[in-house]
């Protein structure tokens, strides 16, 4: 079972580094509006996975005549692909955030408010549909996958999420100083290149 667990832990740690729109949506807040507002959109963020995890596992085994149809992944690769490429030109064209503007008053409206953009952000992000569909179909339901080691395996994504969320706050808080314009702009367009990385090898994996 340990196994499922650490197949979990490395598509975990590809997610978390590919979600572009999230970390700048952590980083933004971690600095800008304190540690604990970070916190509370990447509890959003966590919410809106397990929905995504309990949608795909129960509801995708009903699709698998229409997965089994030629050209199916060759299809699900393209697009994944096209997403990834086209959210590495966003992010290498926006501007980097404004980490000194005025913190706004941690209201319980305030609170509420980054618990839904966390929330709303990841569940209406194309690639973070896109891959719990497609690792949902690829990875648990064409491997025949018990449901124990299904889990396993979702537990191993979902608890490197969290850890790796954790980490993007807190690290961002205590790099603040060194988080200049520049740098932010460098750190935004590696990312960027990183996602291009990404989405090209998707293509190459399942064309070649």
């Amino acid at each position: 079972m340990l196994n499922y667990v650490f197949e979990g832990i490395r598509a975990g740690v590809v997610l978390s580094i590919l979600v572009g729109p999230l970390l700048v949506l952590l980083l933004q807040l971690s600095l800008r509006r304190g540690t604990m507002m970070a916190l509370v959109a990447a509890v959003g963020i966590w919410v809106s996975d397990l929905l995504l995890v309990l949608t795909t596992y129960y509801g995708m085994g009903s699709f698998a005549s229409f997965t089994d149809q030629p050209y199916f992944a060759e299809v699900v690769g393209t697009l994944g692909m096209l997403l990834l490429v086209g959210m590495a030109a966003i992010l290498w064209y926006r501007r980097p955030i404004d980490l000194d503007a005025d913190r706004p008053e941690k209201t319980p409206r305030g609170v509420l408010s980054c618990f839904f953009q966390g929330f709303a952000i990841n569940t209406f992000n194309p690639f973070t549909i896109g891959f719990w569909s497609f690792f949902s179909i690829t990875q648990v339901h064409d491997q025949d996958l018990s449901e124990s080691a299904a889990w396993a395996v979702y537990a191993g994504i979902l608890g490197t999420i969290i850890l790796t969320d954790l980490l993007k706050v807190v690290g961002a808080k205590k790099l603040r100083e060194i988080l200049r314009p520049e740098v932010l702009l460098q750190a935004q367009r590696f990312g960027a290149l990183v996602l291009a990385v990404f989405g090209v090898v998707l293509g190459v994996r399942v064309w070649w």
